[in-house]
Order: C-alpha cells, then structure tokens, then sequence
C-alpha cells in the first residue's frame, strides 16, 4: 500500500478509535452471531449496502473510500447511487434490495430526512445496521451512527476564508456591496448558509468600527455615546441586509441561471457569491465567468469535482470547502462492520472540512484529499 495513503487510511483508524474511547457508543453490544450480525469467523462475508446521492464526483470518493474499507475488512460492498439529490425514491428501492441481498448493514446518504423512515424500518426489524453519513435523518431513533463534516461549522470555513481574502484585499465592510448565496435543495444547505453569514456577521461586527466620541461634557456624554451606538447598531443591520438568496436549485444550469439572475449585466452591486455544493459552485462559475466577472466577485464554492478545480486555476473560483468524502465513506463502511460485529461505535462524527484554493491544492495532503484514488 502506498505510504501516502496508509497515513491517509491511518488518520481514519486513529479517529476511530479515539472517538470510541471518549464517547460511550451508539448501537447496544452483542454476540457476534445475534441477530444482523456476522463477526467474521467463517463463512460467506457480510455485505454491506453503501447508498449515496448522485453522480458527482464527491460520491465517487465516497464510493471509493467504502470500497477500499470493504477490502481491507472482508466485506462485500453493495453500491447504489441515486439520481439527484432529491431523489429519494430510489433510495427506497436500494434500502430494499439491500434487504433482499441480506445485507447485513447499510450506509446511506439520505436524500430525505424523512421520507426514508418507513424503508428503514423494514431493515432495522431484520436485524440491519443503519449508518447515516453526510446529511441526518429527522425524526428516527434507530440509526446506529451519524457520520459527518459538520454543515454549520463548513459554513464558517467559507466565511473564515472570505474574510482573509477581505483583509488581504484591505476591504471596508461598510463598502462591501451585496453577498449572493446560491443553496442547493438538499437540508444541508441551510446550515451551511447559516454557519456562513453568522461567522461572516461576526468579522463584520468587528471590522466595522464604532464611531468615536468626543464629547467631554458630563451632561451630553451618555446621550453622545447612546447616539453613537445607535450608528454602529445601523451599520451592522446595513452590513445584515447586504446578504441576498436566489432559489434553491437542483442543477447546475438552474444555478447558473438563478446566478445570471441576480446579477443582472453587470454584477448587481455583488461582490461576494457563496455556492454550497457541486452542482451551485459550477453554475455560480459558469455565469461569473459568461459575464467576465471573474476580477471582480469573490467566488466560494464547495466540494472538489475536477471542473471546480479547474475554475480555482483559472482564478473564477477563489476557493472551496471540501468535507472529505474519502473519509466518509472509509470511516462508514469501518463503523458498519463493527456494528455487524456486535460492537458499539462513535454516535455522532464530525470528520471536519478543509478549505482549498490556489495556494495550497498542490500540498501533499490537499492532493490526497482531492485524488484519493491516484495514491
């Protein structure tokens, strides 16, 4: 196995185990042999259903990182791959050809927090592990695991990151302009956008400064400071009001178009776009990019699809926040077999983000990320 990636696979072991000794564990310990559990010893090995969300490369590393978990385990991998990311009817039917193919759990990316409870229920009554990654599913307490980057916390990488560009580039947050947010449909937009404009809100709180006061007589200085806090207040309500959403879309034309929309012909006033998946990065680029807008609005996008890459290198794309979904996959597939094992694992597991521009995705551990198969 190449050293790169052993370290990389070792990062996912040793977050494992850590996790499992500092939290008490989801999914009650049993035999071995009890019911949806294999340990292994003899006989054919446990299958293990891994359904994800649509075709995009980020699935792909998931899917890569689950497969490789399944080798290194002796575990039978089970790949489905829905259509969009609101497509959740055909996540229905895999979760019940899992159950058919007697798989022994599954590892699923939802495409609805809730329209999957009735599937899985049929899984859990014949004894199926369930590992949810990437997005949660509401309202159902019988998943073993939740395995994520968290979105809010993504969300403030975006803004951290915007604001380094801000500070670099000597920017006046009271001159700012608007800051347009693409969401896509899945619920992982809205925490991703919120963790984005509060963090942003936050450096823009800071950034912004109170008028100073000058006044020296005892009598006026409280009405004087009060009307200087007042101004301040105003500013930072202005600052607020500069964030503007397009519609929620699905597609990266539909993104581009919703883009193009709040744009207008000449970039509307926006100085800042923020995209929060594949499908809205590259159509926010794409219509960045038609406009020839490229110098002038900073561009934050999410995931690491090659084209996404691209417009990082042509400079359109300023940067974006990967969630590692080697990892997630790896890690998912290690958690369910496990719990097919009889052992408890990690409740809840934010596997973190990383932010990727043109200075750092030729590092060593950013390629890792972005080409996990290549290593």
């Amino acid at each position: 196995m190449n050293k790169r990636k052993s370290i990389f696979r070792a990062i996912a072991s040793c977050t494992l185990s850590a996790m499992m000794l500092i939290s008490a564990g989801c999914g009650k310990s049993q035999n071995a042999g009890g019911p949806g559990g294999q340990g292994g010893q003899g006989g054919p090995p446990p299958k293990i259903a891994v359904i994800t969300k649509q075709q995009l490369s980020f699935w792909d590393d998931v899917k890569k990182g689950a497969e490789d978990a399944g080798k290194e385990l002796g575990a039978q991998i089970l790949y489905t791959v829905a259509t969009s990311d609101n497509d959740y009817v055909s996540q229905v039917a895999a979760i019940k050809e899992a159950i058919a193919a007697d798989a022994k759990a599954i590892v699923i990316a939802p495409n609805s927090p809730t329209e999957l409870n009735s599937a899985f229920d049929e899984a859990v009554a014949k004894g199926i592990k369930i590992v949810n990654i990437n997005s949660k599913v509401n309202d159902y307490g019988k998943i073993d695991s939740f395995i994520r980057s968290s979105d809010i916390d993504s969300g403030a990488v975006a803004a951290r990151n915007v604001a380094k560009i801000l500070e670099n580039k000597g920017a006046d947050y009271e001159k700012l302009g608007k800051i347009a947010i693409i969401g896509h449909t899945a619920s992982t937009a809205e925490e991703r956008i919120e963790g984005f404009i509060s963090v942003l809100t936050s450096y823009a709180a800071q950034k912004i400064k109170k008028p100073t006061v000058t006044e020296t007589d005892p009598d006026k200085l409280r009405e004087a400071e009060e009307a200087a806090e007042a101004e301040y207040n105003s500013k930072l309500e202005k600052f607020s009001k500069s964030f503007i959403q397009g519609d929620r879309v699905a597609e990266r034309k539909k993104a581009e178009e919703e883009s193009l929309r709040l744009l207008g012909e000449d970039g509307n006033g926006i100085s800042i776009m923020f995209a929060t998946n594949t499908n809205t990065t590259l159509g926010v680029c794409d219509a960045v990019s038609k406009l020839k807008l490229d110098d002038k609005i900073i561009v934050i996008g999410f995931n690491s699809d090659e084209e996404e890459l691209s417009f990082i290198r042509k400079g359109t794309l300023d940067g974006t926040v990967v969630q590692n979904p080697y990892m997630m996959g790896y890690v998912g597939v290690r958690y369910a077999k496990r719990l097919i094992g009889g052992t408890s694992v990690t409740c809840d597991l934010d596997i973190g983000a990383t932010f990727v521009n043109g200075s750092n995705m030729n590092d060593e551990y950013i390629q890792l990320l972005l080409y996990p198969d290549k290593f």
